[in-house]
């Protein structure tokens, strides 16, 4: 093929692509995002047969500022090595300012309005799905995953009050989590419910570290928080480990960062920070759970993860049986 007819060919191939571009922008659906790059590419696709080389799986990309946030795991043998939430470099940017996206308001003065600040939570709340699994793979108790944004933090005061993201991966489906209603007691709680909230963790399945129960940081739509930090460490300046429970169990596991340690990953030479996960005598459930979390920015990818890593398995324990229950 001669120059000038390689120069048409490409110059017609390009032409197509914008018109494609176009077209798609202007039904109103956002276009798919692209594939990972760098060393995630390199992985093989767990719906691939990756035999016993080290996979990658993702799930389904949602918009968040300029960019997008979705799961990903990485397994190995069918065994899991990592679960976590990859959020492109610029989905931490023109991210909402506003302190709440409405989903979860309740007028606790009775005064005919909602204060977005003070009679909202969940900030600004997006539900993902997991990737899917390998089809030989061991058995993870995670269901799905709540990301939230919050751009003035949230009660207690003096505690989580700045810029943040929450990240929970919940060990209950998501119908558990839309029947804790909102409601004017503790962090917009059902009153009814607050009792149920409140029901304290059996030490067998407690971390140590953390209180049994936490009725005060009960939240509508979310349940208690249980938090191993004292209240006199301050202000959240890094990343902590937060339990969720309702009703007496865990129902979640929760990475909380604030959004200045996710962006200094990019900078800093290591781009990784990883800490323990406490971890209690017994799982109820049994499966693979995580000992470590992890907070990274991967240069090859253009993305910052807030993941669970080292997973260990538990055969579990029956359900304890509790008065009332």
């Amino acid at each position: 093929m001669n120059n000038s007819r390689l120069r048409s060919t490409s110059a017609a191939a390009l032409a197509s692509a914008a018109l494609l571009a176009a077209l798609l922008s202007a039904t109103g659906r956002p276009a798919a995002p692209p594939a990972p790059s760098g060393s995630a590419a390199r992985l093989p696709d767990c719906g691939d047969n990756a035999g016993g080389a080290v996979c990658s799986t993702y799930g389904p990309a949602v918009r968040l500022g300029r960019g997008t946030v979705r799961t990903y795991g990485e397994y190995q043998g069918g065994i899991p090595r990592t679960l976590g939430v990859s959020l492109t470099a610029p989905a931490v940017t023109a991210l909402p300012s506003t302190p709440t996206d409405g989903k979860h308001c309740y007028d606790a003065d009775a005064d005919g309005s909602v204060d977005d600040t003070h009679e909202c939570v969940g900030g600004h709340s997006l539900e993902l799905a997991l990737p899917t699994a390998p089809a030989a793979s061991a058995g993870l108790p995670f269901r799905w995953v709540l990301f939230n944004w919050n751009p003035h933090g949230h009660n207690p005061h003096g505690r989580y009050d700045v810029a943040h993201f929450d990240v929970h991966f919940y060990l209950v489906p998501r119908e558990v989590r839309s029947g804790i209603k909102t409601g004017g007691c503790a962090l917009l709680i059902a009153c009814g419910q607050l009792a149920t909230a409140g029901r304290p963790v059996p030490a067998a399945y407690l971390p140590a570290g953390y209180p049994a129960s936490s009725p005060q940081t009960a939240e509508g739509a979310m349940g208690a928080h249980l938090d191993s930090r004292p209240p006199s460490t301050g202000t959240l300046s890094g990343q902590t480990f937060i339990y969720g429970a309702y009703a007496g169990d865990l129902i979640f596991m929760e990475p909380m960062l604030t959004r200045d340690f996710l962006q200094r990953h990019r900078t800093s030479p290591g781009h990784r920070t990883c800490e323990a996960v406490p971890q209690p005598a017994a799982w109820r459930i049994p499966g693979w759970y995580p000992t470590r979390y992890c907070t990274a920015y991967r240069p090859g990818e253009g993305d910052y993860t807030v993941s669970l890593t080292d997973f260990v398995h538990s055969a579990g324990a029956h359900r304890l049986v509790t008065a009332g229950r």
